[in-house]
């Protein structure tokens, strides 16, 4: 049953006038302990009968209707999907989605990774953004597709994800964070081989190395393992549901 009195999603704010991003949060759906309540993970574990009939919960209350999403490895590759071959490219292998159609939302699943929306003047794209990811140049390869079809960003969403204050990693990970995206400035040392990593501003600082201005990029004050609203895989050990975040392009 759905819990009264909690959100069953948040919004970005400042995105440009015919673009929607909204991301779930665990409020309202039909999953039981550890997933409860509202999982959108279909890889998780959970009873896929149940996550269904949450996707069709959250689809007609947010009227965000047949999201696409994909079965994400923390790659780079980013597939292009429009109406056409929506349902072929449907739990495809990947982590970024890509699309100029309206009206076709695109969804990335997280509980701790970044959700990483972008939006050009034509073109929409969503990024399921861990540290692999974001290392392998996934923020890269999306400019590069709105390259492609002679677009433009002009904006872009971090959304809720593992914040800097609980995501340690060892020095084993750091060395191995390419340059050009600036670690030294998302890193805060915390003894000789522990570190914290900001891995929302590692993905700004990758955003703005494809030239995206900072005053164009929205960045959630969200944090998954902080939020007891939301799903953290690292808080619950592994176990537990996961968020959905979509982006769509409305007429």
């Amino acid at each position: 049953m759905m819990k009264q009195g909690n959100l069953m999603y948040i919004q970005a704010k400042n995105t440009p006038k015919n673009i929607s991003i909204k991301t779930s949060t665990r409020n309202g759906g039909f999953s039981t302990a550890p997933y409860d309540s509202l999982n959108m993970g279909y890889f998780t574990g959970d009873d896929v009968t149940t996550v269904i009939k949450n996707y069709y919960l959250y689809e007609n209350i947010t009227n965000t209707h047949k999201i696409v999403t994909l079965n994400q490895v923390h790659g780079n590759d980013i597939i292009e999907v429009n109406h056409n071959n929506a349902a072929e490219v449907l739990f495809s292998k990947a982590d970024g989605l890509f699309t100029d159609e309206y009206n076709l939302p695109l969804g990335v699943i997280t509980a701790d990774c970044l959700p990483v929306m972008i939006a050009g003047e034509k073109c929409i794209s969503s990024l399921h953004c861990g540290w692999r990811s974001l290392n392998g140049g996934i923020i890269d390869n999306a400019f590069k597709l709105f390259q492609k079809h002679n677009d433009k960003v002009i904006y872009a969403y971090i959304g809720a994800g593992i914040c800097n204050k609980c995501y340690e990693v060892k020095d084993d990970l750091i060395n191995q964070l390419v340059e050009k995206y600036k670690p030294a400035e998302c890193l805060t040392k915390k003894d000789d081989e522990h570190y914290l990593l900001d891995m929302k501003k590692l993905a700004t600082n990758a955003l703005m190395f494809n030239g995206l201005h900072i005053d164009n990029i929205e960045v959630s004050s969200h944090s998954s393992c902080c939020n007891k609203e939301l799903y953290s895989y690292r808080l619950e050990n592994g176990k537990t549901g996961r968020m959905v975040t979509t982006i769509v392009k409305n007429k």
